[in-house]
C-alpha cells in the first residue's frame, strides 16, 4: 500500500544523482562536460499528464497501491488535459472571430480613408471585399502624397490613422518583441521536453523499467510511494508516442497559433494603451495550464509531480553554449521584423497589406499635441493662478 500520510518538501528531496563535477584536463586547457542534475517536471497540466501516465502506469505494472486509485488518477488527469486544451482552442478561435476580426476590419477602414485623402484620390484598389482597401500611387515619396491633406481629415479620422501601431514602429516592435519572447520561452520548454523524453531517455521494453529511485531514496525500506523521488530512466516506444501526441504537439501548436493570433490582434489595435493591455490578456490563455493545475489538483498529486524528474543531457563547454543566449534573444526579434515588415517590405502580416509607412512623419505634430502634458497635469497658462500656480476649480 502507498503511504497516505507523507508530507515532504520536494525541493529538500532533490539530490543531484549526477554531481556537477568540473575537472580540468591535463593535456588541454578545457573543461570536461558537466553532468547536470535531474530536471523537474513543470508544475502545470502538461507536467501532471507526464507524471500520471508514467508513474501510475509503473505502479499498475508493479502492483503498488490500489489499482482503482491508479485508474482514477489517470482518468482525471486526461480529463483535465482535454479540458485545458479544449478551453485554449475555443478561446483562440473566439478571439480570432470576435476580437481580432473586428479590430482588423476597423483598422483597414481607417487606413483606407487616410490613403484616399492624403493622395488626393490618386490610389489603386487592392481589395474590395470584405472591406475597401486603397493605396496611394507612388508612396510617400511620390508626386501625389500631400502632407497638407491631413487637415482635411476629421478629428476621429486623424485619431484612427495616427493610432495605427505601425505609425510608431519602435514602440510597437518593443511590445511585439516581449510577446514573442513570452511565446518563445514556451516553445523552448517544448523543445527541451522533446529532447529529454523522446531523444535522450532510453527506450525500454516494459513499463516496469521506466522509473528508478534517486540515490537518497534507495536505502529506504518499503515500496515506492508518491513521496519517493524518482527519475524517468526509460520509456517504451508506445509511451513516447503517447507523450508526443498528447503533451508536446498540443503545447507547441497552441503556443505557435497564439503567437500568430496575438501579433495579428496587437497590430490591429488602434490604441496605444490597449496594445499593452491586450498583450497581458493574451498571456492568460497561455497560462491556463498553470491556473488549472494550481486550482484543482490535489496536494498528493502535486507531491507526485514535484518528486518526479527527467534526465538532462550533459552540456559541453563551447561557443554554442554561450551563443544560445544570443539565439534565444534574437529569434523573437527576427520573428517580429519578419511579421511587421520594414519600409519596402510588407512582412508576413496580412492586417494592412501593402502598408506604405507613410503615417509616422505626418502624425508627429498630432502625437505631440495629443499626448502633451506639463508638470502640473496638463493645465495651460490660462488655468494658472498667481505666481504660476495651477488653480483647480471644484
Amino acid at each position: 500500500m502507498i503511504s497516505e500520510g507523507c508530507v515532504v518538501n520536494a525541493q529538500e528531496k532533490l539530490v543531484d544523482e549526477q554531481k556537477s563535477l568540473v575537472v580540468r584536463s591535463d593535456d588541454e586547457d578545457t573543461l570536461t562536460p558537466c553532468e547536470w542534475p535531474n530536471m523537474p517536471l513543470d508544475p502545470d497540466t502538461f507536467g501532471l499528464t507526464i507524471c500520471s501516465l508514467v508513474r501510475d502506469s509503473y505502479y499498475l505494472v508493479k502492483h503498488r497501491g490500489k489499482r482503482a486509485n491508479r485508474y482514477w488518477r489517470l482518468a482525471t488527469t486526461m480529463y483535465l488535459l482535454v479540458a485545458c486544451i479544449s478551453i485554449q482552442v475555443f478561446l483562440l478561435s473566439q478571439v480570432k472571430r470576435f476580437v481580432s476580426a473586428q479590430a482588423v476590419h476597423d483598422i483597414r477602414i481607417a487606413y483606407d480613408v487616410y490613403e484616399h485623402t492624403m493622395y488626393g484620390g490618386q490610389t489603386w484598389t487592392m481589395s474590395k471585399n470584405p472591406t475597401l482597401e486603397r493605396r496611394g500611387l507612388g508612396g510617400k515619396t511620390g508626386p501625389y502624397f500631400n502632407v497638407s491633406k491631413f487637415q482635411e481629415l476629421t478629428h476621429d479620422e486623424q485619431s484612427a490613422a495616427c493610432r495605427i501601431p505601425l505609425s510608431q514602429p519602435w514602440f510597437f516592435f518593443s511590445v511585439l518583441y516581449i510577446w514573442a519572447l513570452t511565446c518563445c520561452s514556451e516553445i523552448r520548454k517544448c523543445v527541451e521536453l522533446f529532447q529529454a523524453l523522446l531523444l535522450l531517455t532510453p527506450r525500454v521494453a516494459s513499463v516496469a523499467q521506466t522509473l528508478s529511485l534517486l540515490e537518497n531514496d534507495v536505502q529506504k525500506d518499503g515500496p515506492e510511494s508518491d513521496s519517493s523521488s524518482m527519475v524517468i530512466s526509460g520509456l517504451p516506444l508506445s509511451m513516447k508516442a503517447i507523450l508526443f501526441v498528447f503533451v508536446i504537439i498540443p503545447r507547441f501548436c497552441i503556443t505557435s497559433y497564439l503567437l500568430w493570433v496575438g501579433c495579428r490582434w496587437l497590430l490591429a489595435t488602434t490604441n496605444f494603451s490597449d496594445i499593452i493591455l491586450n498583450a497581458v490578456a493574451l498571456e492568460f490563455i497561455l497560462n491556463l495550464k498553470d491556473l488549472l493545475y494550481l486550482a484543482v489538483v490535489p496536494r498528493r498529486t502535486v507531491l507526485a509531480v514535484e518528486t518526479l524528474f527527467v534526465h538532462q543531457s550533459p552540456e559541453h563547454e563551447s561557443v554554442w553554449a554561450f551563443f544560445s543566449i544570443i539565439w534565444w534573444t534574437a529569434l523573437p526579434a527576427f520573428w517580429v521584423l519578419a511579421y511587421m515588415g520594414v519600409p519596402g517590405h510588407n512582412g508576413w502580416q496580412m492586417v494592412l497589406r501593402s502598408y506604405q509607412w507613410d503615417v509616422h512623419d505626418v502624425c508627429v505634430s498630432w502625437i505631440t499635441a495629443r499626448f502633451a502634458a506639463d508638470t502640473f497635469g496638463g493645465l495651460t497658462g490660462s488655468d494658472s493662478g498667481p505666481n504660476g500656480l495651477n488653480v483647480i476649480c471644484g
